[in-house]
């Protein structure tokens, strides 16, 4: 059985001529589950949802905004899908929750995240943080855009508003499969274009059963370097 892929990727809202670069980076990829953030439902929306579909990603969850030029999130999938917000005081659309089967009996929770910026992030944090501990038990990931990280491990600068929260996930029991697996190395999903300092915003953090079956982690930096996004792609493979 091959491995389930996924690729979570902020899309810097993916209007125009970059929503077809966009879906062309998707398809060489060939995933099993895409979460983007920064996705709007904007002129934009219909061509990219339709090129999902074209790919075989018809599962599709894209929480409506109460404008076109909100961020967003959205999650779509080849397989069976139960997906719906998953609310905080902030906004419902910065994050999905969903539970995909990948075959018979074995279902995969997920909840794709895109985080606002300072005291903003706390209510989702919160939400988070309260998840009930049979999540950890299971195969559970979350993963996206986390605005957040440790710093000097996770950015050039000491700039993070809610590191505390974001350690609180990892001391409670939610692996970072990236830094597990490259606990030296230093990789930026996003570098700020006046000083040019790096962070890495963009994060999959999984359960204890799930990082027993994580093949490979890893960012494609090409996609930020290119300007497709302003963020680098997160690709990971899980044997399920």
């Amino acid at each position: 059985m091959k491995p389930l892929r996924i690729v979570s990727w902020n899309i810097l809202h993916g209007g125009g001529s970059r929503c077809d670069q966009i879906l062309a980076t998707l398809e060489k990829y060939q995933p099993d589950i895409v979460t983007l953030q920064e996705f709007r439902h904007g002129r934009s929306k219909p061509v990219l949802i339709e090129g999902l579909r074209s790919l075989g990603l018809d599962a599709i969850c894209a929480p409506e905004t109460s404008n076109a030029r909100e961020n967003s999130v959205i999650v779509a999938t080849s397989l069976a899908m139960r997906a719906e917000s998953f609310p905080s005081v902030s906004s419902p659309a910065r994050a999905i929750e969903a539970c995909i089967e990948i075959t018979a009996g074995v279902e995969l929770n997920l909840i794709a995240v895109h985080f606002p910026q300072k005291k903003a992030q706390v209510p989702l944090f919160d939400r988070l943080l309260a998840l009930p501990s049979e999540w950890r038990d299971e195969n559970s990931i979350l993963i996206g855009d986390f605005n957040c990280g440790i710093p000097f491990e996770d950015s050039e600068t000491q700039t993070f508003y809610a590191t505390h929260l974001f350690q609180q996930l990892l001391s409670c029991g939610w692996s970072d499969a990236w830094r597990q697996r490259n606990p030296k190395a230093r990789e930026y999903t996003w570098v700020s274009a006046g000083k040019g300092n790096g962070f890495r915003y963009d994060h999959a953090l999984v359960s204890d059963e799930l990082n027993q079956r994580v093949l490979e982690v890893k960012y494609d930096h090409s996609v930020r370097e290119q300007k497709i996004s302003d963020h680098s792609l997160l690709l990971i493979d899980i044997h399920l």
